[in-house]
C-alpha cells in the first residue's frame, strides 16, 4: 500500500513546499544541500538529484512492529513517508497551514518534538514535527489508499544539517540495541 501511496504523497509535498517555502534534500557534490521546491521545479537537473524518501522497507516495517508496537501493526503510521526542510519557524508555520487548508489532506496526529517539554533523549537529540495524515483524493479513494497513514516531517535545516549518514548508521545503531 505504501508504495501505491508514494507518488501521491511526493506530490502533495511538492505542493505544500511551494506554499511555504519549504525546501528538499538534494544531493551536490559530497554534502547534501537543501534548496526550495521553487528553484528545483524550475530546474530538471536540481529535480533529478532531490533525496525523496522511499517507502520504508518491509522487513523494517516486521521489525519496527514487533519491537516498538507490541506485535500491532495498527500503530505502524510511517511506511510512506517525506520530509521538507526549512530555514525557519516562520516557513515551517506556513506549511502546517497549507497542510490544513489541503481538502485532500486529514491529519491524524501530531508530534512536536520542537516543544520545550519534548524529552529529546528518547530520540537521541532528534528534533521535527511529525504529521501522520492520510491522503483523500479521488485517485486514492479509488485504489483503495484512502485509509492508509503516511508521515511528513518537517525538519529545520540547521537540525538536518548535523545529521549525516554516519550519524544516522549510529542512531540506528542506538535504536537497535535499545530495541525500538
Amino acid at each position: 500500500m505504501a508504495g501505491g501511496l508514494h507518488p501521491y504523497l511526493q506530490s502533495k509535498v511538492q505542493q505544500w513546499a511551494a506554499a511555504s517555502g519549504g525546501c528538499f534534500q538534494v544531493q551536490v557534490g559530497k554534502e547534501p544541500t537543501f534548496i526550495p521546491w521553487d528553484e528545483i521545479s524550475r530546474n530538471s537537473n536540481l529535480y533529478n538529484k532531490v533525496k525523496w524518501a522511499r517507502p520504508k522497507l518491509r522487513s523494517r516495517a516486521v521489525e519496527k512492529v514487533f519491537r516498538s508496537y507490541d506485535c500491532d501493526v495498527s500503530l505502524l503510521l510511517d511506511c510512506c513517508r517525506q520530509s521538507i526542510y526549512f530555514y525557519g519557524l516562520e516557513e515551517m508555520i506556513k506549511c502546517i497551514q497549507a497542510i490544513s487548508a489541503d481538502q485532500e489532506s486529514h491529519v491524524e496526529r501530531v508530534v512536536n518534538r520542537l516543544h520545550h517539554d519534548y524529552d529529546s533523549t528518547t530520540t537521541a537529540g532528534y528534533r521535527n514535527i511529525a504529521l501522520n495524515l492520510v491522503l483523500r483524493t479521488p485517485d486514492t479513494v479509488l485504489l483503495g489508499l484512502d485509509g492508509h497513514v503516511c508521515e511528513v516531517q518537517l525538519i529545520l535545516v540547521s537540525f538536518a544539517e548535523i545529521k549525516s549518514d554516519q550519524g544516522h548508521a549510529r542512531y540506528v545503531t542506538w535504536r537497535d540495541q535499545r530495541a525500538a
